[in-house]
């Protein structure tokens, strides 16, 4: 009988990364433009803001094309 190898923690963390959701933040919303404005509140929010996961009740996952 053969037994499969064990399973290398990159090839883990890639299957954990394709399953993951991608992080509630600005970086990762479709309002948030190119130029650092959210187009849904017309501003530039702060950096904390930015990056805090969660922070924003309108956040929608930005299109990937």
């Amino acid at each position: 009988m053969t037994i499969r190898h064990p399973e290398p923690q990159i090839v883990t963390l890639y299957r954990a990364t394709i399953n993951a959701e991608p992080p509630r933040v600005c970086h990762t919303c479709d309002f948030y433009q190119s130029d650092g404005v959210c187009a849904e509140y017309n501003d530039t929010p702060p950096p904390e803001f930015a990056s805090e996961p969660g922070g924003c009740a309108l956040w929608e996952w930005e299109v990937p094309f």
